[in-house]
């Protein structure tokens, strides 16, 4: 298929299904997509062994970590012990410490919590409790790369068709229908790696929040819902809940106002880092 041809079809089909990206808020609904100015002329290679890995984070000082970390979040309904799996994610895993460990996160609020899918924090703007309207768009200063294995959910296998309404077949053009979803995300920016191995979005998984492909903070987020296959591919996991998840759910059930933000707020008053530098291999919930 000529290469034009292929991002005509690529950018027909962002529009016919309404998109799939993420503003620092994720969603169990379709957003609309950041439409792709480029696609690949074919399926990429699962090989990726000689690119460089952890990636580099340009305007911050991260330091990978590759072994287990635990994290406790002390908030004011109580504790969460959470353990961060560097194996799977070590440049987001040693963001998260290396905030943790400057205090970033103390003082700072879940800010947008939703029932049955998953309550969300991370944002220094939300220390101000007096400007509400703020919450959600703050970060550390910088930015880096996801760490996401698409193959893990099956996404280079997955057609597109096969992922969308039927009723939405009709209006794909020719051709679209043979897309990988893994091929879809990629024409928007996202860039994958076989080097880890991704945790499933589910239950008591804690994954980073962003703006889209490679736009990762400090904010992020735990599930609360058995699952989310529509986060697949578009956030890092990089933890699990391994205590306190009673906690979480007792977040997950406060009322909220308009934006989801909790009427009296939900405080991480502390992250405690308790190991470092431990073995590897940490399992989702049951």
């Amino acid at each position: 298929m000529p290469k034009s041809t292929y991002v005509l079809i690529l950018v027909a089909v962002a529009v016919v299904l309404g998109g799939l990206v993420y503003l620092l808020r994720p969603d169990g609904e379709l957003k609309v997509p950041v439409s792709p100015t480029r696609a690949p002329e074919s399926t990429p290679m699962t090989d990726d062994s000689t690119v460089p890995w952890p990636p580099a984070a340009p305007g911050s000082d991260i330091e990978p970590i590759a072994g287990v970390v635990s994290v406790t979040l002390k908030t004011n309904k109580g504790d969460i012990v959470i353990g961060l799996d560097g194996s799977r994610a070590p440049l987001t895993v040693g963001n998260f410490v290396k905030l943790a460990k400057e205090n970033f996160y103390d003082g700072t609020t879940f800010h947008r919590v939703i029932p049955d899918f998953m309550i969300q924090g991370g944002d220094p703007n939300s220390k101000d409790l007096a400007n509400r309207a703020t919450h959600g768009q703050g970060g550390p200063g910088y930015q880096f790369p996801d760490e996401i294995n698409a193959e893990s959910y099956g996404l280079h296998q997955t057609k597109l068709a096969d992922a969308i309404d039927p009723s939405q077949l009709a209006g794909l053009p020719e051709g679209a229908a043979d897309l990988s979803i893994k091929q879809f995300y990629e024409a928007q920016g996202y860039v994958y790696t076989t080097q880890v191995e991704s945790f499933p979005l589910v239950r008591g998984i804690l994954a980073m929040a962003n703006s889209g492909p490679n736009t990762n903070g400090s904010q992020f987020f735990i599930i609360t819902t058995k699952e989310t296959a529509s986060l697949n591919g578009k956030h890092t996991p990089f933890g699990v809940v391994q205590q306190g998840m009673d906690i979480v759910d007792l977040i997950s059930a406060v009322e909220t106002d308009s934006n989801d933000n909790p009427v009296e707020p939900i405080i991480i008053e502390d992250i405690v880092v308790s190991v470092a530098g431990g073995g590897s291999g940490l399992q989702p919930l049951e």
